[in-house]
This record gives structure tokens, C-alpha cells and sequence, in this order.
């Protein structure tokens, strides 16, 4: 009985082992049936799980929606605004720009009659300092006039003036009839066939004339007399010139007083007066002679009117 009993739960063991092949259909179509059943309580979780997320997700986006809406909204009225005031910036630098184009306009005018002014004054002031010059000059040939005319007691004036027009005026000349004009110094060379004179005498004669024997105080000074001297007797004889050592030997002086300097020699010695010889060089023709040796001479005065 006992061995029975063993073999016949080892055979329901080993049905149950093999129950899902061995039952019949019914029951294998019990078994299929459940199956989903044990599934669909995890699908449900799921789904709610997921329905929950759509809920969170869209909430989200709404609420996500709402800010940048939010936000945007502020950041237009604020863009809004900051284009008003660069508007309105714009306007006050456009007026401001007009203004100073204006103040340009305005300052180009100023300047241009500015310079105009000081082109004129400048102008205004270079024929100013023509007429001081000239005023000056004048100024200047009046006091060398009355001090050349303070020098006569009696002035000739029909000397050096023409005698008076319809009009009572005269036309005068820097040098007496007869005399050279050369700079500011009139000449009188004198070419008599005779009597000469001596040294003295010729000084003589020139003073008795408001004159004095010749002083050179220039190479175009001697230029000058040589080029208006001529020859005569013999290669000895010339013109006195107020060149002397009569004073002090070796020392020559001018009548002036002024010591010789600039010297045009021939021959320095054999007297102690000075003759401007004609037929030598130009630049080297004076010749110390005896001053009792009778010769031309030539006389010197200021010119009455002077030009520069």
C-alpha cells in the first residue's frame, strides 16, 4: 500500500511537470488567458506614468511658454524704449550737426573777412611805411639842402636854379652850371691853358667857390675823375687833388682831415702834395709832387640836392 501510494504521487509529480503538454485544451486555453492578465497591471503603471510625465511636460512648456513670453515682452518694451532715446538722440546730434555746420559756415565767413581786413591792413601798411620812407628822404634832402645853402652867405641861387616860370616857380639842379654831378658831390675840373696854380692857390680858388680840392673816397670816385681828366703839356703835370703830407711827412691827410686809405699810387714820393695824373692807369695815377708846381686842379662841394 505504502508503494502504491509513492508511485502514485511521483506520477502526479511528473504530470505536473509536464502539465503544460499534457492538459487538455480547456485547460491549456486557461493557462493562455491568464498570461496577459499578469502583464497588463505593469502597462497601466506605465501609462499612467507616462501620462503624469505629458501633464509635468506640458505644464512645463506652458509655464516655460509664459516666461519667454513674459520676458520677451519686457525686453521689446525695453528695445522699444531704447530706440525712442537713440531717436530722439539722433534728432539732437542731427540739430546739433546742423548747428555746427552753421557755426562753420559762419566761422569760414569771419575768417575769410578776416584776412580780407588784414590783406587790407597789411596793404594799408606797406604804403605807410613807402610814404615814411619817402617822407623820410625828403626829410632828409631838406636838411642836407639848408646845410649846404647855411654855407653861403649870399646863396646863388641863379647858379643852380632856372629863372621863374609863368607860375613863379624855379627848377633847381644839384650842381652849378659848369660843375659834374657824381652821387652826392658835384666836380669842377678845371682846364685852363693858364695861368696854373699851385697847390695852395688851387685850394684857394676852390673855397672862394664854397668848395674844397678834391677828396676820393671811393675806386668809382677815382674812376670817375679819371674818366673826365685829359692830358696836357707833357706826363709830369695833372690835377691837384686835396691829398697832403704837408703836416706831418708820410702821413697823408685829406684837406677834410680824414686819413688816406685806400690809395691809387703812381709814385709816392718827390713832394708833399698829390697831382691825379691822366695819361697813367686808372687805378694807379696819383704822383707826390712839389706843391709849389703849378698845375690844373680840380674842386669838390656837396650837391644841393641829394638823391640816394
Amino acid at each position: 500500500m505504502e508503494k502504491k501510494e509513492e508511485e502514485t504521487v511521483y506520477a502526479e509529480v511528473k504530470v505536473k511537470g509536464s502539465a503544460v503538454t499534457q492538459r487538455n485544451p480547456a485547460t491549456a486555453v486557461f493557462l493562455v488567458d491568464e498570461r496577459p492578465a499578469l502583464h497588463s497591471q505593469p502597462l497601466r503603471g506605465v501609462a499612467v506614468c507616462l501620462g503624469v510625465l505629458c501633464v509635468l511636460l506640458v505644464s512645463a512648456i506652458i509655464g516655460l511658454y509664459v516666461y519667454f513670453s513674459t520676458a520677451l515682452s519686457e525686453h521689446n518694451t525695453k528695445l522699444v524704449r531704447e530706440l525712442e532715446q537713440l531717436t530722439d538722440a539722433h534728432a539732437f546730434l542731427l540739430a546739433a550737426n546742423q548747428d555746427l555746420t552753421n557755426l562753420n559756415s559762419n566761422l569760414s565767413t569771419a575768417i575769410h573777412i578776416l584776412r580780407s581786413d588784414y590783406s587790407n591792413v597789411s596793404t594799408a601798411n606797406q604804403h605807410l611805411a613807402a610814404e615814411k620812407e619817402a617822407l623820410s628822404r625828403e626829410r632828409d634832402r631838406l636838411k642836407w639842402n639848408l646845410s649846404f645853402i647855411y654855407q653861403f652867405e649870399d646863396f646863388p641861387v641863379n647858379q643852380y636854379c632856372s629863372p621863374k616860370d609863368a607860375v613863379g616857380e624855379r627848377k633847381c639842379n644839384p650842381c652849378r652850371s659848369g660843375w659834374l654831378l657824381f652821387q652826392s658831390s658835384c666836380y669842377q675840373i678845371l682846364y685852363p691853358s693858364s695861368p696854373w696854380k699851385t697847390w695852395q692857390q688851387s685850394r684857394e680858388n676852390c673855397k672862394q667857390n664854397n668848395s674844397d680840392l678834391l677828396v676820393i673816397g671811393s675806386q668809382k670816385e677815382q674812376e670817375f675823375i679819371h674818366n673826365h681828366t685829359q692830358f696836357y703839356f707833357d706826363m709830369h703835370h695833372g690835377y691837384w687833388i686835396g691829398l697832403t703830407d704837408i703836416a706831418h711827412v708820410s702821413q697823408w691827410l685829406w684837406v677834410n682831415g680824414s686819413q688816406q686809405t685806400d690809395g691809387f699810387w703812381n709814385k709816392q714820393t718827390g713832394g708833399n702834395c698829390v697831382l691825379t695824373v691822366p695819361n697813367k692807369a686808372s687805378l694807379a695815377n696819383w704822383n707826390a709832387e712839389s706843391c709849389s708846381m703849378e698845375n690844373r686842379w680840380i674842386c669838390e662841394s656837396r650837391a644841393l640836392i641829394w638823391s640816394n
